[in-house]
This record gives C-alpha cells, structure tokens and sequence, in this order.
C-alpha cells in the first residue's frame, strides 16, 4: 500500500496547496513517479478522460457517481481543511455515499480542533440539508431501496456473498465485523499520519483499500479511485476498476469460478507491487541493475 508522510502538527505551510500551483519539485526528486510537477496538471487531466472506466460509466452509462467525484476532486484539490472543503465533501456525499470514505485524507494530518470541527461541521450540514426535504416528504422512504440493495448484493449476515478476500481468511458471520474494524483503524492512520499537502493520498489509500475489502460488483463505483489517482498518480490502484468490470461483466459468463476473489486478488498484488516498486529500496535496486545495463 502507498506510504503516507508523517504531518507537521501545525504548520500552514503543509496544508493543500493545488498540485497545479505548486512549486516544482528538486531535480533529485523529479523522477520519482509519485511526485506531482505543475505543469503535469493537463496530462493528469487528460489521463482521467482516457482511462476506459470514464466514458463507459460516466458518459455511456451516466452514473451519477462522476457529480461525486467531481465535489470531491474539488474538495481535496482545491481547498484546505476548513469549512470550504467541508461543504464540497458534504455535497459529494449527499451524491453518492462512497466519498465518505474522503474525509479522513481530507483531514490528513491536520491536529486543529477548530479546524477538523469547521470541516466535519460543514460536511455534516451539507448532507443534513439536502436530505433534510426528502425527509419531511416521506420520512424513512427517504432511504429508497437501500436496505433491499444490501440483502441483494449480499452484504447482510446470514446471505454473505461479498467480502471475498476477507472470506478466505475469516467466517462469513464475521466478515462484515472485521471490514468496519480494518477500515476504522485505516482511518485513523489516514488521518494521523496521512500528509497534509496531498491529502487525496489518504483518501485513495482508503477508498482503495474500502474497495478490495468489500469487492462490490458494480465498477463505476470505482471512478472515486479513478479521480483520485489522477490526482495522486499512484495508477496499480487502476487495479480495483479493472476488477470490477471483470467481474461485472463475467459473473455470468464463468460459473463455477471464484471470480470475485480472483479478480479482486488480482487487484490486490498489483496494489501491493506498485508500492513495492516505489518504495526506495526498490528504486534504488532498480536503478543499480539499469546502470549495470
């Protein structure tokens, strides 16, 4: 998994600056492949719109999740931890449940109180209101068919068929349990030790990781990952949206076959590689072999 620079306790300086309004970094460290250089801005962009998940979710099929990701990209890209960023995380939440997963890399680092509450307070508000019409309008209606959507999909005790990796190692009662319990600890890592100047780090990493643990079958659930890596650069979490359109797409076609553990597995060690590669001493034995070239 990605490694998360330990923040400064106060330091303004180390809030979320826009990767587009940055300074460039030092020649020595312009070829790491997860540092972010201004003028890369357009390619990032660009790279976003290419990436195949893009116009068959978000254009052909016309997911509502592309509106999330767009708040969220804001959110992270273009304001610090505050009520600003707050409010935009808020109304992607509103959207689509997924961006939940965001708030802690938004607040990366960030040892604030006041801070961390304006942020929590503003996104809380945001979802509250939006909501709040709905729910004078038909009272618990407003939650729709999400209860049938989690017996369907599998995800209630005693009809568990999600959680594939984790079903390999723990019971099926259990794997719910353990997933609330991975993902909370994540959190807090996330946002204690996550960096505060690239605060999308964090929230790829537990977007991500949200992903492989619940192995969902729909892949444009994926595009939040998406957004993010066009931010963050780290692209072995493509990984997750290339799995789950596999397993969309040949749930039916191969019977018999764990597909959802295969792909979802699959995802894993590309994830657990590209971390691998870009940690130091992988560069560093990779660079001497280059040289012996």
């Amino acid at each position: 998994m990605s490694s998360l620079h330990p923040a400064a306790a106060t330091s303004r300086s180390k809030q979320a600056v826009p990767y587009w309004r940055s300074a460039p970094p030092p020649p020595s460290s312009r070829c790491c492949a997860d540092e972010v250089i201004p003028r890369q801005a357009p390619a990032r962009t660009a790279l976003w719109a290419w990436c195949p998940a893009v116009p068959l979710e978000a254009v052909n099929n016309a997911h509502i999740d592309t509106l999330g990701v767009l708040l969220t990209v804001l959110a992270l890209g273009t304001a610090t931890a505050g009520a600003r960023r707050g409010g935009l995380l808020g109304a992607a939440v509103a959207v689509k449940l997924l961006p939940l997963l965001t708030v802690p890399g938004a607040l990366s680092g960030e040892r604030g109180p006041a801070r961390i509450l304006r942020t929590l307070t503003a996104t809380a508000a945001v979802v509250v209101l939006s909501y709040l019409p709905y729910v004078a309008a038909s009272g618990t209606g407003v939650l729709g068919y999400l209860p049938g959507y989690l017996q369907e999909e599998g995800y209630e005790p005693g009809d568990v068929h999600r959680f594939a990796l984790l079903r390999l190692l723990v019971p099926d009662s259990t794997a719910g349990v353990v997933v609330l319990v991975l993902l909370a600890l994540l959190a807090l890592y996330v946002w204690w030790r996550g960096d505060p100047a690239r605060p999308w780090r964090g929230a790829l990493l537990l977007t991500g990781t949200a992903l492989l643990l619940v192995s969902p079958n729909y892949p444009w659930y994926s595009l939040l990952v998406v957004g993010l890596v066009a931010l963050d650069g780290r692209w072995e979490w493509l990984a997750v949206t290339v799995a789950g359109s596999v397993l969309y797409l040949g749930g039916g076609l191969l019977p018999g076959i764990p597909l959802q553990a295969c792909a979802y597995g699959t995802a894993a060690v590309c994830v657990v590689v590209g971390a691998w590669l870009r940690a130091a001493p992988a560069r560093q034995l990779l660079s001497r072999r280059r040289s012996r070239i």
